[in-house]
């Protein structure tokens, strides 16, 4: 059994709780961040006795030390793993986006990230710890429709690659997790929320974009997803393994866009117009 520390943001739902779980399973002390109180009570109620629920908004800097200040007191300032899960989804082309969106988007997925880690390095720096960022598809490949969310997704992968070498000194290991689709209420959330954004944008503006909404609704909806539990097993793996990789690939169309990544520019967007375009 393991008797490590690990630290969850975003652990409500999906991914996060689905790790919370399997960590505490494992024996891991589990402290899980959630957003409500309602959250932490039911997620205790599937758990055991190690596992505790931190109310953690990322983007709230109090809140971030509250957390930190709970750690050091219940482990004597021993954190061996930080999983930053928290993040949000939003997709629409760049011109119908409300300015308040993507300020919401870049302070979840990038400042907040950032805020949490800085905060639990010092603890993590003890242990020789590990820091796992929960990256995307659209992290390694930036295509039409999620500009926004692709540049919040580019930036944790350099927040990865970068202190990857910056914490080598102290031989704290960092990873990223780039996930494809996964069966999570968040997909939902995703069609509704854009729903949202199309209806109070000008019509004329909206069917200039036609062309993207009618492509990637159907990619979402005809792609088979995990589920949330076999990207916690990866996530325990890349917690435990004696080397963890520095980036790991799992689900529906990860793989798939690391590959188009990967050709010449022009040949890609080239691929790209076509299948968008027809």
């Amino acid at each position: 059994m393991c008797k490590q520390t690990v630290v969850i943001t975003g652990a409500s739902s999906g991914i996060g709780r689905a790790t919370a779980l399997h960590l505490d399973q494992l024996g891991f002390t589990v402290f899980a961040g959630v957003r409500k109180e309602a959250d932490g009570i039911s997620l205790k109620s599937e758990a055991s006795s190690n596992l505790e629920y931190l109310l953690l908004d990322v983007t709230d800097g109090d809140a971030v030390q509250i957390a930190v200040d709970t750690v050091v007191r219940h482990t004597d300032g021993r954190l061996h793993g930080l999983v930053n899960n928290a993040g949000i989804s939003l997709n629409a082309p760049l011109e119908l986006m409300p300015n308040t969106k993507i300020q919401q988007i870049i302070d979840v997925n990038v400042v907040g990230l950032l805020s949490v880690t800085k905060a639990f390095i010092p603890l993590l720096r003890r242990t020789k710890g590990r820091i796992i960022n929960i990256s995307s598809g659209h992290g390694v490949l930036a295509v039409p429709d999620k500009s926004v969310y692709a540049a919040s997704k580019f930036a944790v992968q350099a927040i990865t690659d970068s202190l990857r070498l910056e914490l080598h000194p102290f031989d704290i290991q960092v990873s990223s997790v780039v996930v494809g689709k996964v069966d999570t209420a968040v997909l939902g959330k995703i069609l509704s929320d854009r729903e949202q954004i199309i209806e109070t944008s000008p019509s004329e503006v909206v069917k200039l974009y036609q062309p993207l909404f009618d492509f990637f609704d159907g990619e979402v909806k005809e792609l088979s997803g995990i589920p949330p539990s076999e990207v916690a097993s990866l996530i325990s793996e890349a917690l435990t393994t004696g080397k963890p990789k520095s980036q790991y690939l799992i689900g529906p169309g990860a793989s798939k866009m690391r590959n188009l990544a990967r050709l010449p520019v022009g040949l890609r967007d080239w691929l790209m117009v076509k299948a968008l375009y027809k």
